[in-house]
């Protein structure tokens, strides 16, 4: 289970370098370029991965409230955004 984040990781990137194409002709607004972007949230998502994993191997309830914590300021980031 501590490797899923790593594969999910490798996955994605995996995924991003095979439609290179893609993403490097994309118009849409990014911080450095569509194909770091993606790479650079990916690594965000991996850490936040990993803090989770910690905080439930230390206390489960504390890993809980994180992830209720995250789905509910996704959520409303999500709906601020539309």
């Amino acid at each position: 289970m501590k490797w899923t984040g790593l594969v999910l990781f490798a996955g994605w990137l995996a995924a991003m370098a095979v439609n290179y194409g893609i993403y490097n002709e994309s118009t849409d607004p990014a911080f450095i370029s569509p194909f770091w972007d993606g790479i650079v949230f990916m690594l965000l998502m991996l850490g936040v991965y990993h803090l989770i994993w910690k905080s439930f191997m230390y206390k489960p309830s504390t890993a809980s409230i994180q992830l209720a914590a995250g789905g509910a300021l996704s959520l409303t980031a999500a709906l601020l955004l539309l």
